[in-house]
């Protein structure tokens, strides 16, 4: 992958506003995430059971925000959390960034 090809992914530091667990799911939590849009944005992961909603709101996380738009359990997802491997007992983490990064601030 090239820089050019980089950048289509439109990573961005987004800043965790709120946090719920989506109806009729065991796995996902949606998120509520400042990127620096007009709006804050949806964002739909596979952590519930591994974090609190509680837990997350406040940290910064890593956004790949030119993702298409998908439905997950009737809710649409605009994006994508970025995540580590799994742990080891194979539960998906998210990545953490310091907090004195600015929400928005573009990942190049």
């Amino acid at each position: 992958m090239n820089k050019d090809e980089f950048k289509k992914l439109g990573l961005r530091i987004g800043k965790i506003i709120a946090v719920e667990p989506v109806a009729g799911s065991d796995k996902l939590l949606k998120f509520s995430l400042d990127i620096g849009e007009d709006t804050p944005r949806q964002i739909l992961s596979g952590v519930m059971g591994v974090y609190t909603p509680v837990s997350l709101v406040g940290k910064k996380v890593l956004v790949a925000s030119n993702i298409d738009p998908k439905i997950m359990a009737g809710v649409e997802s605009n994006g994508m959390l970025i995540g580590i491997e799994e742990d080891q007992k194979g539960n998906p983490r998210l990545f953490f960034l310091d907090d004195d990064l600015s929400s928005g601030m573009v990942v190049s």
